[in-house]
Formats: C-alpha cells, structure tokens, sequence
C-alpha cells in the first residue's frame, strides 16, 4: 500500500486548496492509498470537509502563523513545524509527498526526504505568480523535487519555458455534482469566496449599481468574509440603486445549496488560478459571469457557451455581461447546460485516475 502525505499551508482553512487537498485524499484513500493529511500551522476556523475521513490528518504547529514582524516567534514556529515534519515522515515507511503550496513545500524541502518521492503544486496562475513575487520561490523549490503540478497545461508550459523540465498540468476535481442542477428561478447573483482587493467584490459592487434599477425583482448575495470584509459592506451601503438588495452571508461549508439556490454566479476576480467556486457552479447548472483573468478560467469558460467571459476589473463590461443573463432566460440555460457538461469532465474519478498516474510516474 503506497503512503500519500499531503502538506499544506493549513488543513482546516475554509480555502479552495484546503477543499482540494481534502477531497484528493478521500478518494485516494478510498481506492487504497494509505494517506496522511498535515497542515503546517492551525488557522483557528476547524473547519471539517469530509464528514467521515478515511485518512489520518494533523497540524504541525500549534498556533497560527505570528505577525510579520515577530522574526523569533517565526522562527520558533517554523522550527517546531520542521521538526514535528520530520518525525511524522519517519512514523512510518517512505513513499510520496504531495505539497499541495509553496510554503508548505518549502518546509517540507527543510526535512530529511532522499527517501521520498516529492510532488509540488501551486493553485494559481503562472502570471499571479510572476506578479505576486512567488515566481522566484517556485522555481527555485520546484527544481528540487520529482514534479511540479499545475492547474492548466498553458500554465505548466510557461513554467517550463522559464527553465522547470518537470511541470504536470493536473485540473482540480469537481468535488460535488447534483442529480438535478439548479432551476434559476431565484432572480439571484451569487458572489462566493473571499472578501479581499484580489477578488474584485468591488467591480461587482459597482457593476450591480449600474444595473439594479433595470432588473428590481432581482438580489445579489456575497457569500464569505475577508480583510476587506467591512470596506465592501460600507460601499454596499452606499451604492445610489440597489443598496436594500445586497445582502451578506457568512463563509458556508456547503457551498452546493447556496449555488443551487442561484441564478446567476459572478466571479469578478483579477487574479485566479483554476477556481474551484467556477466548476462548482457549473457543475450545479448554474451561468456564470467570469472575469478573463487567468488560463485556468479560459480553459473553463468558452464565452458564450460555457459561460461568459469579461475583462477583468472593467465594472461596465461585468454590469453588461450579467444583464445580458439575467434579462435572457433561454442563454442562460444553454450556458448552464454547456457549464454542467464541461464540469463532468473533472468528476473526482477522472482527476483521481490522473493523480495515480503521476505517482506511477514519479515511483518508477
């Protein structure tokens, strides 16, 4: 029986890599991997995502990450989190590390692993990471170990052309797909994820304003929370049309009802990698309004087939697109049917199957 040890950042974060690596090790332990799930440090939310796990899952450190400026106290975590790494790798028989982000792969490079087989990922783009300053890092990690997965091909082929020669293209499975998707009789936009300047809740504040006078029988409901959290509920407030149908709802597990109960799923992003949130909705039946920020959405999004697609944090062309939507009820359903089509394609099985191959590959 192969031993599977995923690392990440944190296993208990309401976050689209925490959902992946969740699901990931559940199927794989359910088809006969012996797996293991570490988070480096706890994030305090104790979030649960498989009800009955049939993998073993911990956190190396016991408390969350210190403040930027507490160079000892980080020092002092990491080493703990080093440390309680190497003898969790050595409670048992060698066989592959999946470090499902970079942090968590940079520990896991502190640690004894000649013995190991070391997969790496990174869940976002290859232009987020040359923007954001995690570039350097992964190229530099990811020439240490057997593979480096990405989430599209286009991306695994610009790591390659920057010097990497062991890059995968692997998409994130669809974790859930309904018997019955949903009937788009709500007369609701549905923004899910977090409340932060990189996911653009704004644009779609502003688009919303431009276009609630011309639809009032309908809402929009941001799902989540985040460091802008009480900046976007202020500009809600203060919006000249539409304030009194914004409505806010806590970070939710169980993203399936929410998206079910949907008519239209607005993700305004100006950085994403292959979002989860996107195949969710597609996978519910749900049309989506997605901004063209990343590979990973054009390989999921054909505008005006599977979806469609906006310029990213243009407010006119979102409040354009999702009118287009929502005054059009036929489009919208050939858009729902088409995104629930392209979503069968990343059922669990399938990107499972693919997973197994990859350790084929690197156990050779």
């Amino acid at each position: 029986m192969t031993r599977i040890v995923f690392v990440a950042n944190s296993i208990d974060e309401m976050g689209g890599a925490q959902r992946v690596v969740h699901h990931l090790a559940q199927e794989l332990s359910l088809s006969g991997f012996d797996v293991d799930v570490i988070g480096i440090v706890p994030h305090g939310a104790g979030h649960q995502f498989i009800e009955s796990p049939a993998y073993r899952q911990f956190t190396l450190g016991d408390r969350p990450s210190p403040a930027r400026d507490d160079l000892q106290g980080t020092a002092d975590l990491r080493a703990m989190c080093v440390k309680n790494l190497e003898s969790a790798l050595t409670d048992g028989p060698p066989g592959i590390i999946v470090a499902a982000q970079l942090w968590a792969l940079e520990h896991v490079l502190e640690v004894p692993h000649s013995t190991w087989h070391v997969i790496g990922q990174y869940h976002s783009s290859f232009e987020a990471a040359r923007s954001n300053g995690d570039l350097e890092r992964a190229m530099a990690a990811a020439a240490q170990i057997d593979a480096f997965v990405l989430l599209t091909q286009a991306d695994a082929d610009r790591f390659t052309a920057s010097g990497l020669n062991n890059t995968r293209a692997i998409g994130n499975a669809v974790p859930f797909f309904p018997k019955l998707p949903a009937a788009l009789a709500s007369q609701t936009i549905t923004y899910l994820g977090r409340l932060s300047r990189e996911k653009g809740p704004t644009f779609l504040l502003r688009a919303w304003e431009m276009i609630a006078p011309d639809f009032p029988q309908w809402k929009i409901q941001f799902v989540g929370d985040g460091p802008d959290g009480q900046s976007v509920r202020e500009m809600a407030a203060a919006l000249s049309s539409g304030a009194d149908r914004v409505h806010f709802v806590d970070p939710v597990i169980d993203a399936k009802s929410i998206l079910l109960a949907s008519s239209v799923v607005a993700l305004p992003s100006l950085v994403e990698g292959f979002p989860l949130v996107l195949t969710e909705a597609m996978a519910c039946g749900v049309p989506c309004v997605v901004s063209d920020c990343s590979d990973g959405v054009r390989a999921l999004v054909e505008d005006g087939v599977t979806g469609v697609l906006v310029g990213r944090g243009d407010a006119r062309w979102l409040a354009d697109g999702l009118a287009r939507v929502m005054a059009d009820p036929h489009f919208a359903a050939r858009l729902a049917d088409a995104g629930r089509a392209r979503a069968a394609k990343l059922l669990p099985g399938v990107v499972t199957a693919q997973w197994k191959q990859l350790f084929a590959e690197v156990a050779r």
